[in-house]
């Protein structure tokens, strides 16, 4: 996925991610996010950050800010850790690639990420922290989101800021394997989209996304 950065407010978040999430027997949602977001109140600046959460119930965590993510002692990189440099609408693509997949010896969920190029292993949440990822079906999700707390600030913008499909961001090779190593389609209906906000069909592995935002 392409990276992006903007100044943004205290309120305003944005960034694109990939999830893997399933309910309990008491409908509590059982989550692994990775990816890129701008989130000013949380780093107390407005770069790109690669960023991990987990949610299990009422209980989520971004990042290392509690107990959770195991990092890999040899890797280099941190959830939280900024992205530089990032793209531009007039300079090349800077992109990530990340992975999530579950260690069919442990069950857990270990998260994988590579700047311009392959994937590293970076660390893992241990299969100890959800009671139904380890076990259930999952659902798989992936794109742009934006988010704003108070109505009186502008949406801010998604991707890469634009909505054309030559400048907006992508996501590339995005693709779905079983426990068993097999790929499988991926669902070809992509949504949602708002008058704030475009996304493209998905082809050839891949979609654009994003918009400008704004009061819309």
């Amino acid at each position: 996925m392409d990276v992006y950065g903007f100044n943004l407010e205290h309120g305003q978040q944005t960034g694109g991610f990939i999830s893997i999430y399933n309910k309990d027997e008491a409908s509590a949602i059982n989550n692994v996010i990775a990816g890129w977001n701008i989130e000013p109140e949380s780093y107390n600046d407005s770069q790109t950050h690669f960023s991990t959460w987990f949610t299990q119930g009422s209980n989520a965590c971004p990042d290392m800010r509690c107990p959770g993510f195991e990092s890999v002692f040899s890797s280099e990189i941190v959830p939280g850790m900024v992205i530089n440099p990032v793209s531009t609408t007039s300079s090349d693509k800077q992109y990530i690639t990340v992975r999530v997949s579950k260690d069919p010896n442990s069950g857990d969920w270990q998260v994988y990420y590579g700047f311009n190029g392959e994937a590293r292993l970076t660390g893992y949440y241990p299969r100890s922290l959800f009671t139904s990822l380890s076990y259930k079906p999952v659902t798989i999700m992936f794109g742009g989101y934006a988010f704003k707390k108070e109505h009186k600030l502008p949406s801010p913008p998604m991707g890469s800021g634009n909505a054309s499909i030559k400048n907006a961001a992508s996501f590339s090779s995005v693709k779905f394997f079983d426990a068993g190593g097999n790929s499988h389609q991926i669902n070809s209906a992509l949504g949602y989209i708002s008058n704030c906000y475009r996304v493209s069909d998905f082809e050839h592995d891949g979609f654009f996304y994003g918009g400008p935002g704004n009061f819309c």
